[in-house]
């Protein structure tokens, strides 16, 4: 089965924000407020139109799709607001079903390629405490240098990478 990356497009949005309620219900259970969670299921028609509203703010969003269906997604910019001199990646997400079968690693080094031809050489990724994705950051020689808080609420472990 033929996977393609591509950039997202504003026909992805109402199936992206759909994957991203449903990847958060899964991933998130008992680490973020049902509330909020609830709320991304019932709110997909909001996140659509933000996901289309800020196409052109977000030129690194890309989708990896298998039979024309997403299946997973990345998005990341050259300059983190938090970090000097890094690249940082904001969400990278891999439907259940198909996590465990290298796509995750297929979009971090897609990623990567972009950052390392843009002349950067490091990397930064927050990831909740208690998601199970700290281990596959691990496994890909992340360097755990600290935590942070998103949304004002939740431990966020940071992993810096240097190439």
């Amino acid at each position: 089965m033929e996977t393609i990356i591509r950039k997202r497009e504003a026909t992805d949005a109402l199936e992206l924000a759909h994957a991203i309620a449903v990847v958060w219900n899964t991933t998130y259970k008992g680490i973020v407020d049902d509330e909020f969670l609830e709320g991304l299921l019932k709110n997909e028609e909001q996140s659509k139109e933000k996901l289309i509203s800020n196409i052109d703010k977000q030129p690194h969003y890309y989708v990896l799709t298998l039979q024309e269906k997403i299946i997973g997604w990345i998005y990341f910019t050259l300059e983190s607001d938090k970090y000097k001199n890094a690249a940082e990646i904001h969400s990278l997400y891999i439907l259940k079903e198909w996590q465990g079968s290298g796509y995750g690693k297929l979009l971090y080094d897609y990623a990567v390629n972009i950052i390392l031809e843009n002349g950067l050489k490091k990397l930064v990724i927050g990831c909740l405490d208690g998601n199970p994705a700290n281990e596959f950051y691990k496994h890909l020689v992340g360097h755990y240098i600290g935590q942070s808080l998103f949304r004002d609420k939740y431990l966020e472990n940071i992993y810096l990478f240097e190439f």
